[in-house]
């Protein structure tokens, strides 16, 4: 042990040796082979050596050591000599900072009682002065106190507030603060009111700005709301605040005067009513001159709460004093709603609403004293703007009725069952003079539109209407949707209805819906009439709506069978883009439901889905002629086809695993088997006997219309979860099978959706040695021999192996196989095939960007920082490519350069850019348009992510901008808009006083883009020169 203790007085400079040798005493200690009690005495003729830095260092040695120690290791009386030793060396200021790191120890220990919990606070408050040591010492302080409180240590009172007198460090004054609550919610502080609340009222309005790269992140608000808690804590304070708190409110501005009304609004419930009743009219007249005349909403909805909070708090009081204020209120409230078009009247409502809100009570008195008169003067008042003004304010008594009696909407489990709105004596009054506002043609927008919302907004109440009643709120909203030819009014009425759907289903699903649903063609009449561009508008907007309003699982259900008989209708016809529209409505609706996480998704995959498979394969199985004369449908059409693939992927990826095993067993037996007869399907058996085509649509031998189905095979296996099974004996032999259907077929729909599907299997394929053989023999093999071979292979091979391979180097991508990045070395050395050169581009901006078939939605296998690998890999290898190509061949590395940045992570991208920032300068001089766009889209993107590396480049970057403007240079439409658009997002993300000295001459250079003949360009420099 001495040889410890000497070593550590003489290695003062290495803290690491410190740390072994304090490591070393405490595990001999631990051990019992010593004890605390002898160290004490081998460090004695350290600790009372006359060398100050001695006696520091020796006092930090048994603190550390201290710190070390278990539990079980210092006994009662251990804690008592060293609580002794501790305190009674208070005096010795060098030593100060070490004593108080192990008083802070001492007080850890379980052993430290009550008795040696008076000892320290005594000794601390009678021998140290704590405002004059360094901000860790300070710190220690506060810890032993918050420790000691803890203890409850009843004689702490009068010190602490000693000791925190005249702090300023942030980290030590919110531990003050919450000291300082606990202080009066745990003692007894009558006789210490006055000192208390002064130590702590002195900071307010506490102001602070965090230093630059502040580690501890401590906010100004932080502080500020700490202090108000202390503020509002106990009622105690309140005749010593109220006076102060109300001279703060006068006198301070901006900031201040936000936290003063802010802290008013905390305390007011605490101290009371009788506490404010002396101030209630200095109160009035501040808060309403901060509401009429506010010029920050952010003041004006702090001032509006604090008179709600007055009179929440007056309310639980004597009854007279809140009748009086409320008095003073609605009489000036009301006489400047006398001229309701004036602008005072809008924030009289507002106070109006937060003193109704308040209190049952109060609601009652605003109610009883306003709503009458307020109702006849609306309707006595022929002016369209005072109307509008009035509807408005009675309006707010809707909102506060929501809040304080609870909405449909809002759980009320806090509310009283019993409370039934005060307003509903005025319930015909306002159902009359909301929908005549509504109603009424020669009205200006903004009284009908107010007249809707607050329809809506009365729906919405709680026991407030009956459900015959809503019934015919919504006939007035169905009758606005259907028939109104402002769009402002139809949209708005919409979004109510939509709004309501969430609430009443059940009631919209028989009022509403049935119109709707009558209002789509059924016969081909109505689609043949005259006004046919007209009757086209109306379908779309009656479809529009339904996909807004009808997403709720009851009006789903019932909406689904409609449409498809809607379908059966137009399918029977050959008319397309109304079939499209239908199938475009059920699909928004699914993926409304899934970002709604509706649960009711998965069931429509053994209703909907067969049915529209059905639909799908029915047509592909006849000839011709019969296809012409008899079956007449759409689904042979493209665009249909993609509409269903859509619907069928999104109700996949709602299936669990079993479900998705299930149906895709399903999927397999029809699509690779051609087995029709499966009950999954729904064909008549008139129509099976008719057939005279094999369903075979995953061969090239097939006709046009049975491979287009491959992408309604794509859609239901490519959104499966990895870990389904497939019902299929080699999954390789089934990969080679459509990878060489893809590879050889002439229709680009069939060979693009396999290629995809394949790279789907290939991603969530779990049997790593089956993988890395196939990718090997089959890939990197047989593939890129199809693309590599110059003489041997055709262009339509080469091209179509080189797609089929981006796709699957794009599967090992996100799952960041080591193969991968030998895969995407294939594509980018195809940059200089003159052939290939176009395709292989194409396919690096897939291999950079989202997907649609690979992603999160169609649980593909994405390993975490997948981006950042193939950024780190990828980079080095197109700069050097760019160095040693040929000068016609760069562009196609900066373009690659250009995907690549715009993909890759806000963080690799501040990291890897500078270097990167001259060779894209370079591209925008360039000729090639292609390039120069991309270039320019990537520097809108850093623009908004790493706006200072462009604020160091700007003088070169703006003048090139510039000259993209201008329709010269091979610079097409799209270049001059890119380039218009960079310009346009500076001034939002780099510093005024960089852009400034361009500003007159990009103002000037403008006006060739200004003069531009084409329209999109002159818009978009007109938005550009509003910016600057």
């Amino acid at each position: 042990m001495e040889r410890l203790v000497r070593n550590y007085m003489i290695t003062s400079n290495d803290e690491t040796e410190s740390k072994s040798i304090v490591s070393k005493i405490a595990t001999s200690i631990n051990s019992g082979q010593s004890n605390l009690i002898s160290l004490v005495q081998v460090l004695g003729e350290f600790l009372t050596s006359e060398d100050i830095t001695i006696r520091a260092r020796g006092t930090a040695l048994l603190s550390a050591v201290l710190a070390d120690c278990p539990q079980e290791q210092v006994n009662n009386a251990t804690i008592r000599v060293l609580v002794d030793f501790y305190c009674e060396r208070l005096s010795d200021t060098a030593s100060v900072p070490e004593l108080l790191q192990g008083i802070s120890s001492l007080t850890c220990f379980t052993t430290f009682h009550h008795e040696n919990a008076s000892r320290v606070a005594n000794s601390i408050f009678a021998s140290v002065n704590v405002q004059s040591f360094q901000q860790t010492s300070r710190h220690y302080v506060f810890q032993i106190f918050d420790r000691l409180l803890k203890n409850h240590l009843n004689d702490f009172v009068n010190g602490f507030i000693q000791a925190m007198d005249g702090e300023k460090d942030p980290r030590n004054l919110l531990l003050a603060f919450s000291l300082v609550k606990l202080i009066i919610h745990e003692f007894d502080i009558s006789q210490n009111v006055e000192r208390l609340f002064e130590v702590t009222f002195c900071y307010f309005p506490i102001t602070f700005k965090p230093p630059p790269d502040d580690p501890y992140g401590i906010t100004a608000d932080d502080l500020k709301i700490a202090l108000r808690e202390c503020l509002s804590a106990t009622s105690h304070f309140s005749k010593l605040a109220m006076p102060l708190l109300l001279e703060k409110l006068t006198s301070s501005s901006g900031h201040a005067k936000k936290d003063s009304i802010e802290t008013l609004t905390e305390c007011v419930p605490v101290y009371g009513p009788d506490s404010i009743v002396p101030y209630l009219e200095d109160l009035w007249e501040y808060l309403r001159d901060e509401i009429i005349n506010a010029t920050d909403d952010s003041v004006e909805n702090i001032a509006l709460e604090a008179i709600k909070s007055i009179i929440a708090t007056l309310s639980l009081g004597i009854i007279d004093h809140l009748q009086q204020f409320l008095k003073t209120i609605v009489t000036e409230c009301m006489e400047n709603l006398k001229e309701p078009e004036l602008k005072l009247a809008k924030p009289c409502g507002r106070i109006l609403m937060y003193c109704a809100m308040a209190s049952d009570l109060s609601f009652n008195i605003i109610i009883s004293a306003t709503a009458r008169v307020l109702i006849q003067q609306y309707k006595e008042s022929d002016l369209a703007t005072r109307k509008k003004s009035l509807l408005e304010v009675l309006r707010v008594y809707i909102t506060a009725s929501q809040n304080l009696y609870g909405s449909i909407d809002k759980s009320s489990e806090n509310l009283d069952g019993e409370f039934v709105t005060l307003l509903l004596p005025y319930k015909n009054d306002y159902l009359e003079i909301f929908s005549s506002a509504l109603y009424n043609q020669n009205e200006y927008n903004e009284l009908r539109l107010c007249g809707l919302r607050g329809l809506h907004d009365m729906i919405f109440l709680r026991q407030f209407f009956e459900d015959n009643e809503i019934g015919v709120i919504l006939q007035y909203f169905n009758r606005t949707i259907l028939e109104e030819t402002d769009r402002e009014i139809a949209d708005e009425a919409l979004k109510s209805l939509t709004n309501i759907a969430k609430y009443k289903s059940q009631i919209v699903l028989e009022v509403t819906l049935p119109v709707f649903l009558d209002k789509l063609p059924c016969n081909e009449d109505e689609l043949n009439s005259d006004n046919i561009s007209g009757m086209k508008v109306n379908y779309l907007k009656f479809l529009d709506a339904l996909s807004e309003f009808a997403v709720e699982p009851i009006l789903f259900e019932a909406y689904v069978p409609q449409v498809l008989k809607k379908l059966d209708f137009a399918s029977s016809i050959a008319e397309i883009e109304y079939s499209e529209s239908l199938l475009h409505s059920l699909h928004t609706l699914l993926l409304k439901k899934t970002s709604l996480n509706h649960s009711d998704i998965s069931r429509y995959v053994n209703s909907l889905v067969p049915q529209l498979l059905t639909k799908s394969i029915m047509p592909s199985l006849h000839g011709k002629a019969e296809v012409n004369n008899l079956m007449k449908s759409v689904f042979y059409e493209e665009k249909i086809i993609k509409v269903v693939a859509g619907i069928i992927s999104v109700i996949t990826r709602n299936l669990n695993v079993s479900e998705q095993s299930m149906f895709i067993s399903h999927i397999i037996e029809i699509f690779t088997k051609g087995n029709l007869n499966s009950r999954y399907l729904e064909f008549p058996d008139l129509d099976k006997t008719s057939l005279d085509t094999t369903f075979n649509p995953l061969s090239i031998e097939s006709d046009f219309k049975q491979q287009n189905l491959t992408l309604l095979f794509t859609a239901a296996v490519g959104f499966c979860r990895k870990e389904v099974s497939f019902p299929l004996s080699n999954i390789s032999a089934f990969l080679s099978g459509i990878i060489g259907v893809s590879l050889n077929t002439n229709n680009k729909l069939q060979q693009h959706s396999l290629a995809q599907l394949a790279a789907s299997i290939l991603n969530k394929w779990n049997q790593e040695n089956e993988l890395n053989k196939f990718v090997e023999t089959k890939v990197l093999g047989e593939l890129k021999n199809h693309f590599t071979s110059f003489s041997t292979e055709s262009e339509n091979i080469r091209r179509a192996s080189l797609y089929i391979f981006v796709w699957l180097t794009k599967a090992l991508i996100l799952r960041a196989h080591p193969l991968s990045y030998e895969c995407a070395s294939q594509i980018t050395s195809q940059f200089c095939d003159p052939i290939l050169e176009k395709h292989a581009l194409e396919g690096f901006e897939v291999l950079t960007g989202e997907s649609d078939m690979l992603n999160k939605q169609s649980f593909a296998v994405i390993r975490i920082l997948y981006k950042q690998k193939f950024f780190n890999y990828c980079m080095p290898k197109l700069v050097e490519g760019f160095k040693v190509a040929s000068d016609k061949d760069k562009h196609n590395y900066l373009i690659a350069l250009s995907y690549l940045l715009r993909n890759v992570p806000k963080q690799v991208l501040l990291s890897e850019l500078p270097p990167l920032f001259p060779l894209l300068i370079h591209s925008l001089s360039l000729p090639d348009a292609e390039l120069k766009a991309s270039t320019i889209d990537t520097f809108y993107i850093i623009s908004v992510n790493a706006s200072h590396i462009i604020s160091e480049h700007v003088s070169t970057l703006i003048p090139l901008l510039l000259s993209l403007t201008k329709p010269d240079h091979g610079n097409t439409m799209r270049v001059r808009i890119a380039a218009l658009q960079c310009l346009s997002i500076l001034p939002d993300h780099i510093p005024f006083d960089v852009l400034f000295p361009f500003k007159f001459r990009i103002l000037k250079e403008l006006s060739t883009a200004l003069d531009d003949r084409k329209r999109l360009v002159r818009k978009q420099a007109v938005d550009c020169r509003s910016k600057w």
